[in-house]
């Protein structure tokens, strides 16, 4: 029987391991214990091939305060702090995040978002610990994505979009400077071109494809509004959202296909966050639900022509709701789905519970898993506030 992990926080924020059966249940391993360490544990982020993760540690003596990100192999190897903020940069950069983590896509390094004391910094730090941090930039707000090859970074930085090339050692590039009209670039599929936006009349965007070693740019779709967007697994495909007022949710979800430049319209209701299935054949869309805490789950079969089909209907954890308030940028670093499609994940407390917990029926936030074709309801794997898949094996 075969075996799917999940990484997740659980209620006394110890690093726990959920191994998923083939039906959905779940054995609990704890791989970094509260009690035993004495720090708090937050937000795992897997490495590409799976066999590590980084998770954010902050001292429970206020007395002693720290906040470091842990290296945690699932083999072999001992638990070990990667990076470790300064003393007059112990606050957290979002609500309920210390660090935000994303791998390079070879696994050979992470940049981490971190309060520098100054300030937020992108941080190169080495996947395995063995030399000291490198200090990209620094600023707020800040958006980037790797390219897939793991060797340029690009970044989008209060107003500037700038292409880091860490392998010729050169200096950073200048793409895009103004008033900002969308928030996390994409890279394409075979990483020679990214997808950006630049500002028109009013509050509009052009979606625009550059090119990693050219000046080129051609212009493929214009909106009336700002726009966040999230490319396909294994094509240039990109899920287009319009922003709405605040860039915090947005609407009028498409499909759009650089190749054609075709533009399939979805949905016109609000959504604060779109992730895409490992195949690429579907789309799950957060869609608030209105006059309510709620947020409803759907999924929109890419290969089909009926409306989308709702999966759940949960209210966020706080971390949670700090995903979806930047899904374009977590899409790129963090995986909902599990890498067969088979499994979505979400935090918070699910219209009927899932299944009870400590306190019974009472409010009480868990980490979930809910079919991703409908098959079934949303399941409790145990109580928790956040919890992630790692990357399909073909993202390593």
């Amino acid at each position: 029987m075969s075996q799917t992990p999940l990484a997740l926080i659980s209620e006394d924020a110890s690093l726990q391991l959920a191994l998923l059966d083939d039906e959905g249940e779940a054995q609990l391993e704890t791989r970094l214990d509260v009690a035993r360490e004495q720090l708090l544990f937050m937000w795992p982020s897997w490495s590409p091939d799976g066999s590590q993760i980084a998770v954010s540690a902050s001292s429970k003596h206020p007395e002693r305060p720290r906040l470091d990100l842990w290296r945690v192999p699932l083999a072999e190897g001992e638990p070990q702090p990667l990076f470790s903020n300064p003393r007059d940069g112990l606050q957290q950069i979002a609500a309920g995040l210390s660090h935000y983590v994303h791998w390079a896509p070879n696994g050979r390094a992470l940049a981490v978002v971190a309060n520098v004391g100054t300030g937020l910094a992108i941080n190169l730090v080495a996947g395995g610990g063995r030399s000291k941090p490198h200090r990209l930039i620094d600023g707020a707000p800040v958006y980037f994505a790797w390219a897939p090859d793991g060797r340029a970074v690009l970044v989008h930085c209060n107003n500037e979009l700038t292409l880091f090339d860490l392998a010729s050692g050169g200096g950073p590039r200048q793409i895009l400077r103004g008033r900002p009209s969308f928030r996390a670039p994409a890279w394409n599929a075979a990483g020679d071109g990214f997808f950006f936006a630049t500002p028109r009349s009013g509050h509009g965007s052009m979606i625009v494809r550059g090119q990693r070693g050219g000046e080129e740019r051609e212009e493929l779709m214009e909106l009336s509004r700002p726009v966040a967007f999230v490319r396909a697994p294994h094509d240039d495909r990109l899920a287009v959202v319009a922003l709405q007022e605040g860039d915090r949710e947005g609407n009028d979800l498409l499909i759009l296909d650089p190749a054609n430049g075709e533009q399939r319209p979805l949905s016109q209701r609000t959504v604060n966050g779109v992730f895409w299935s490992p195949d690429g054949r579907a789309l799950y869309a957060f869609e608030p639900q209105p006059s309510s805490t709620m947020i409803a789950l759907t999924r929109y079969d890419l290969e089909a022509s009926a409306p989308g089909e709702r999966l759940a209907r949960f209210q966020p954890s706080a971390e949670f709701a700090t995903m979806l308030t930047f899904f374009d940028q977590f899409a790129l670093s963090h995986r909902i789905v599990s890498p067969d499609g088979r499994w979505i994940t979400f935090a918070g407390l699910a219209l009927g519970n899932g299944g009870s917990g400590r306190r019974g029926f009472g409010p009480q936030n868990g980490c979930y898993i809910v079919p991703a074709d409908g098959s079934g309801p949303p399941r409790r794997v145990a109580a928790g506030s956040i919890a992630f898949f790692p990357p399909p094996p073909s993202a390593a």
